[in-house]
């Protein structure tokens, strides 16, 4: 049976691989499908769509967005969707703009802790957006953390010395964008906004009513009984259901494709999205 993996990053965001090599290693790992999903940004998939035609694998272009329910931190992948839509060309373009933002001032917060990092360099360390991550590995650079988890855990999390809250757009206008642009919306690891398998039916619920098509049920650390659980949720909304291990490289210890900390994800699954993104 062939196997894709619909939830990747690369170097355009917090990735370690450029999108060439992102789909070199999906051909070296026998998957026969990714979708790039970097966050707010699609800068990477005209390279990743190239790198696929040589590597023999298919690509489907995506965007992991940043978005906000009820307050709550949220992501919406947009599968198939029109990079150079109007709509989605300015939600991106605002979602960066508040990165940069945001970045200055985690900057400035460090250096009222006599931790100076230069903006240059913070920028100069991506090949595309930076974020959090990015100021983590500069912290491991000069020695001043042991890693990126210790980074975030002194620093950057929420509740940390130097936490800024990323300005975010409501999930329901994301997936409205999405969806303008013949693009499909699906829920990205929806048990990290809640654990609580009844309030997740009902934030799906009340996104479906938005123009949600998906969510995510096969995601790293996902029991048997979790993927089960959200598989139903999808089947009650009539939505589709997706899987993805969240791949960054060498920023996260999870391979392209989950295993083992999740089970493959059937070619099948990628067939229906595409159903869905032909027919919507």
């Amino acid at each position: 049976m062939n196997y894709v993996d619909l939830h990747t990053h690369s170097n355009c965001s917090d990735g370690s691989l450029s999108p060439a090599n992102l789909v070199r290693e999906a051909m070296a790992c026998g998957l026969a499908a990714i979708a790039l999903t970097d966050h707010d940004t699609m800068s990477g998939v005209d390279e990743a769509v190239a790198a696929g035609k040589e590597f023999g694998v298919e690509v489907m272009q995506g965007v992991e967005i940043s978005a906000n329910y009820k307050s709550e931190p949220v992501h919406i992948i947009g599968y198939g969707l029109d990079q150079n839509h109007p709509a989605l060309q300015e939600l991106l373009s605002q979602l960066q703009h508040a990165r940069k933002v945001r970045n200055g001032r985690i900057l400035e917060k460090l250096a009222e802790l006599k931790i100076n990092l230069n903006m240059e360099e913070l920028e100069n360390s991506s090949h595309g957006l930076t974020g959090r991550p990015h100021i983590a590995r500069l912290l491991m650079k000069y020695g001043l953390v042991s890693s990126v988890d210790d980074a975030f855990r002194r620093y950057l999390k929420r509740g940390a010395k130097a936490f800024v809250a990323a300005k975010r757009f409501p999930a329901e206008d994301s997936i409205r964008v999405i969806t303008d642009a013949g693009g499909v919306a699906v829920l990205a690891h929806p048990t990290t906004i809640d654990k609580s398998i009844s309030t997740i039916s009902e934030i799906v619920r009340n996104l479906t009513k938005a123009g949600l098509a998906g969510l995510e049920a096969i995601y790293p650390g996902h029991s048997s009984q979790t993927c089960k659980e959200l598989i139903e949720i999808a089947d009650k909304f009539g939505l589709l259901y997706t899987g993805g291990s969240d791949f960054h490289g060498a920023i996260k210890a999870i391979s392209l494709g989950g295993a083992p900390v999740m089970p493959p994800v059937p070619y099948k699954i990628y067939e229906n999205l595409k159903e869905r993104i032909n027919h919507p």
